[in-house]
């Protein structure tokens, strides 16, 4: 269901024709009313029960805050395109008036279903007095909470830590599937297949849980490791739901588990799968750039290169500040003899490793080894992204 709601300091309207083969018999032929809430609607396929309760509430809400005098609802076809049945979309409607009677105490109105209507109305043009809002009967209305700032911190939706993230999500139920093909759009899967499919999320826009592109993959089978559901101090989320043809996975909701989990490690610290950076050297002078960028380009693992002017102790902390996982220190000893002092994140060691000895240990905790989207040298990085919150 898709309301229009306008705050009118004068509305009026009038039955003129037919509009369908079979309108629904008009109880009111015309109207006039001052200070009222016009609430265009539409009816779409699939409203039910819980949609015209959510409905109702929003209206309600709307009302207390402009305070009208009296409620229209005026049935309106044009909102989408994805419309119920004329018949169904007017038992809709009528629940939809009965309901919203019943919640509130000023007159509620109705015009009739199926039939071209002349109307004129002016528009209040405060800031309350035009509004829309789309309702379904599945939509979830997460609450903000404190952890969700991790997501926020690696820049979710839109940043190229954030798109790492979610293809490093796809890839592993992928690793993990092994499907024969792949679809991207809707449909279930069949024998073999895995679908993935991209849409708009509804209701309230949250980093990471419900924000667009939502992503859902379906597979045929359960997958180990990934639980149905999880909880933060505020909300309670469903990763996966069974189907009648398999599992239907939630990316968005199951990369905020991943990073949910890790953000309870001390320190904090990603999956080596899911790292978008891996390594970070940096060079403890200006001196010893080309070797660090000479060092990185020989290194199979997302690697970049801290070439900023600013201090060692700064870079230290930048890299702290976006988790990455093993940071090389690079000086002369490093460059002449070869063994890199890297400090581990995971349990804060400092550990000599060959370059061969470090990529051999990262490579055998992630299995998917996926390319970086994020440039060698921070210089190259928009500058939004070189220290994360």
């Amino acid at each position: 269901m898709i309301l229009l709601l306008i705050h009118a300091s004068k509305f009026s309207f009038s039955v003129k024709e037919k509009a369908v083969k079979e309108p629904e018999e008009p109880s009111l032929t015309s109207l006039q009313k001052d200070n009222t809430l016009v609430v265009f609607t539409t009816v779409e396929k699939g409203d039910d029960d819980k949609t015209v309760e959510k409905a109702v509430n929003e209206v309600v809400r709307v009302l207390n805050d402009v305070k009208a005098s009296s409620v229209v609802i005026y049935p309106y076809a044009h909102l989408s395109d994805n419309l119920e049945k004329p018949k169904l979309a007017v038992q809709v409607l009528k629940d939809f008036e009965e309901k919203l009677s019943k919640a509130v105490s000023v007159e509620v109105y109705r015009t009739p279903f199926g039939w071209y209507k002349q109307f004129m109305i002016d528009c209040y043009g405060h800031p309350l007095s035009e509004l829309s809002k789309r309702i379904r009967a599945d939509e979830i209305n997460y609450q903000k909470s404190e952890e969700l700032k991790i997501c926020e911190k690696f820049g979710f939706p839109n940043s190229p830590h954030a798109s790492f993230m979610r293809r490093a999500v796809i890839e592993y139920i992928k690793h993990q599937v092994k499907p024969d093909s792949i679809i991207e759009g809707e449909g279930e899967p069949e024998n073999g297949e895995m679908v993935i499919s991209y849409s708009t999320p509804s209701g309230r826009r949250l980093p990471c849980v419900n924000e667009e592109p939502l992503i859902k993959v379906k597979v045929k089978r359960d997958l180990d490791g990934i639980p149905e559901s999880f909880s933060d101090s505020k909300n309670t989320y469903v990763i996966k739901t069974k189907t009648d043809k398999g599992y239907a996975i939630n990316v968005n909701i199951l990369t905020y588990y991943y990073l949910l989990n890790a953000s309870r490690d001390n320190p904090p610290t990603l999956p080596l799968w899911l790292s978008p950076i891996q390594v970070r050297i940096i060079p403890v002078k200006k001196d010893f750039i080309e070797d660090s960028i000479k060092i990185a380009t020989q290194m199979k693992v997302r690697v970049d290169v801290d070439d900023s002017d600013e201090g060692l102790g700064t870079k230290i902390a930048r890299a702290g500040k976006e988790w990455i996982p093993y940071l090389v220190l690079l000086g002369e000893r490093e460059v002449k003899t070869g063994s890199l002092t890297v400090k581990v994140r995971k349990g804060n060691e400092q550990r000599s490793y060959s370059l061969e000895e470090l990529q051999k240990e990262i490579i055998s905790q992630d299995q998917l080894l996926l390319p970086s989207f994020l440039p060698l040298t921070l210089s190259k990085r928009n500058k939004r992204y070189i220290t994360l919150q």
